[in-house]
């Protein structure tokens, strides 16, 4: 036994030491503090300076702050101060490793300092260069102008159609009188020529509402529903920063991203009791759901036919995907609504132009090298999720 727990005590340095600190920052400390700013904890960055560059007093204390006030050790009075000064709040004791919290504290000592336009917020305008428009939107655009250029076309052909026939009359010696003119026009306007480009048109506009129509079928982006409790997404993910792991846990270990349940949102609110946004009303309908154990009945805003099969630990833990590139920029979101299409094309059209990481390890390791070979021998150009069979029908309809 003792062999077992030294070599455990030997790999876990080195295990530790490839935690990503960023993520356990926020998968376990970023619901209560911030790197520079006070939330309901003090703002971490600087934190060893305070604690007099002494490591092994900050993690003790990280690992159970209680325990360390009573022991009498060398920063007691120092957490003392602290546990008065932030209204005698009893922070948790953490269930991470030595070197789990030691990579939380090289992350909070090499985190970047804030930009001016990280801190202007989710308010702040789009960087230059940058552009909102969305496929959509320059579709409208170009058909708007295509009309409008028609239009005008129309209008040159009856001018000149005018004009041809007052040449004519003036070479028979007619006069050009307003009647003639009313006269010209209405020829003009009830001939065939005339007659088959309002036909055209009418039905280019009929079979473009037509073809919308059907393709809008049973999807709905922009879909925001009513929900139970104005909950405030810019509020929690923009302005504390707390990463979607924390509330979403299954989106890297199962096909759900899950709901978070009313313990975890109680991890906060059994101290924080006002919101910054709402007051104390909203907050009011979490702890009621607590203390009666009745759950929140969330209203579900994405949603797939029961005929596909979509995981999300597949395309956030292995394939590496952004929240953000399917759900949009939630951190900005007052209600979070449903950012992308989520059809079929769309699916299909992000696996033929996602490029795969062959240097990742992990998954379909010896899929990969052969890749890799294959590129190196120039038999094959960029590989996307396409050459790994993401087109294959079975992969999302089974």
């Amino acid at each position: 036994m003792r062999y077992l727990i030294a070599i455990f005590m030997l790999a876990a340095p080195v295990w530790a030491s490839a935690q990503d600190g960023e993520a356990l920052f926020k998968g376990n400390c970023a619901s209560c503090h911030k790197l520079d700013a006070k939330l309901t904890g003090p703002a971490l960055r600087g934190v060893h300076e305070r604690w007099d560059n002494k490591t092994e007093e900050l993690v003790a204390f990280i690992h159970n702050s209680q325990e360390y006030m009573k022991a009498g050790r060398a920063k007691s009075a120092y957490a003392q101060k602290l546990f008065q000064e932030y209204n005698q709040t009893i922070m948790p004791a953490q269930a991470l490793s030595d070197a789990e919290i030691k990579a939380v504290l090289d992350y909070i000592k090499a985190a970047p300092a804030p930009t001016a336009d990280v801190a202007a917020g989710p308010g702040a305008a789009a960087p230059q260069g940058t552009s909102s428009l969305d496929d959509r939107s320059v579709f409208y655009i170009l058909a708007t102008i295509a009309g409008l250029l028609l239009f005008f076309c129309l209008v040159l052909i009856v001018l000149i159609a005018i004009a041809t026939s007052a040449i004519k009359a003036h070479e028979r010696g007619e006069k050009l009188t307003w009647s003639f003119i009313n006269q010209n026009v209405k020829g003009f306007l009830k001939s065939p020529f005339v007659t088959t480009m309002v036909v055209l048109v009418v039905l280019g506009g009929a079979g473009n509402a037509a073809y919308k129509f059907l393709w809008s079928l049973n999807l709905h982006d922009g879909y925001k529903p009513v929900q139970p409790i104005a909950f405030s997404h810019a509020v929690h993910a923009g302005q504390y920063k707390i990463g979607c792991q924390y509330c979403h846990v299954g989106v890297e270990k199962s096909k759900n991203a899950t709901i978070p349940s009313t313990n975890i949102c109680m991890n906060c609110h059994n101290v924080i009791e006002e919101g910054p946004k709402y007051g104390k009303k909203e907050i009011a309908k979490v702890r009621e759901s607590y203390n009666t154990g009745k759950p929140i009945e969330w209203v579900k805003v994405h949603n797939l036919p029961d005929l596909v099969y979509f995981n999300h630990a597949q395309h956030v833990k292995v394939a590496g995907l952004e929240c953000a590139e399917c759900h949009g920029k939630v951190e900005e979101m007052e209600e979070v609504y449903q950012h992308a299409r989520l059809s079929m094309g769309w699916c299909v059209n992000c696996h033929r132009e996602k490029e795969i990481d062959l240097n990742k390890d992990g998954y379909y390791r010896s899929l990969h090298a052969s890749l890799r070979a294959d590129m190196a021998a120039g038999k094959v150009g960029k590989i996307t999720v396409e050459k790994l069979g993401g087109l294959e029908c079975a992969r999302c309809h089974y």
